[in-house]
């Protein structure tokens, strides 16, 4: 195996991190650019920023014991996942409506786009206001007043010296908070309660992922994964929660996915969009692709999304044609 260490020969060559114990153990393939790339025994290659090398716990391993691991790491990393032949496997329902459609439906419900008063009144919600409580009806709206909240209460200061505290009870008041603002996305049952119900002993290893995920060195991908792994840990590993908190936080980046909305937009335009039910940063980029390629079309018909958030609710809104009534 041809190992390039650049600045740290000491560096260790098989290695565990305590906070994705899934992972099993890794063996050092590469080190550029201030960063360590391990493959797993999850089959997956993870970059390790230097910023968190002290994260990892050197493994010390015979000669024998080694090569077998490396042996076995480079058969999992070569072999098929079972994960990719589901996705091959996978049937997709043709489409029910097209986009010409979607932007009619689009447009016949919020007069003035995404910048009109009912687009902000029904959905996004105007800035610097807090959603109205006490209501009939739960509103889906207010994606502005979950954004403000995520962005005031996740501010890379306060969630690093909660951190380095150790006031893991802070910190998560804090992720419950942001969550509650986006009820509107989060499912009660399928999010909000189980992740609520996440032991304790998950708890660091998950604060970790959070900051990591969202003011990490690293690349995105690798802190996507990381993300990942502790929700799959917890038990609570679902697209929604892997995803909300940076669509919360840089909008106009990245996006918030629900994978069923996803695969039918996917349809409609005609777009590979080939995944893995659980969340993954592989998955997650296509997500992401398939958004740019709805903003970028709904920019061509005159429509102009703020953000990836105004192109999700675009996507929900319109992507299900609308029910018939059975007394018309």
């Amino acid at each position: 195996m041809a190992t390039s260490r650049s600045t740290e020969p000491s560096a260790p060559i098989i290695v565990k991190h305590p906070g994705c114990p899934q992972w099993g153990l890794g063996y050092l393939v590469e080190e550029r650019d201030e960063k360590r790339f391990y493959d797993f025994e999850d089959g997956l290659n993870h970059s390790i920023a230097k910023a968190f090398w002290s994260k990892l716990e050197p493994v010390q391993l015979g000669d024998d014991e080694a090569s077998a691991l490396e042996a076995r790491i480079r058969g999992l990393r070569d072999r098929p996942s079972a994960a990719a032949k589901k996705q091959r496997a996978r049937v997709v329902a043709p489409p029910l409506t097209s986009f010409d459609e979607q932007v009619a439906i689009f447009e016949s419900q919020f007069e003035g786009g995404f910048g009109g008063p009912h687009f902000i009144a029904e959905e996004r919600g105007a800035a610097g206001a807090v959603a109205a409580e006490g209501g009939k009806k739960k509103s889906k709206a207010f994606k502005q007043s979950a954004i403000e909240t995520a962005r005031a209460l996740l501010g890379k200061g306060e969630l690093e010296a909660l951190l380095a505290a150790g006031n893991l009870a802070d910190f998560m008041e804090r992720i419950a908070k942001v969550h509650k603002a986006a009820t509107g996305l989060l499912h009660p049952l399928g999010d909000l309660i189980p992740f609520n119900k996440m032991p304790a002993e998950h708890h660091r290893a998950y604060a970790e992922a959070v900051v990591d995920l969202l003011y990490g060195a690293g690349d995105y991908a690798a802190r996507f994964d990381r993300l990942a792994g502790v929700l799959a840990a917890a038990k609570v590993a679902t697209w929604p929660l892997a995803t909300i908190l940076s669509a919360l936080v840089y909008p106009e980046e990245h996006v918030f996915v629900k994978p069923s909305f996803f695969e039918k937009q996917a349809s409609v335009l005609g777009f590979d969009l080939a995944y893995d039910r659980a969340p993954s940063a592989e998955g997650y980029g296509r997500m992401q692709a398939l958004a740019r390629e709805l903003e970028r079309r709904l920019r061509e018909r005159g429509l102009a999304p703020r953000d990836l958030m105004d192109v999700y609710a675009f996507l929900w809104r319109t992507i299900s044609p609308p029910k018939v009534s059975a007394k018309s």
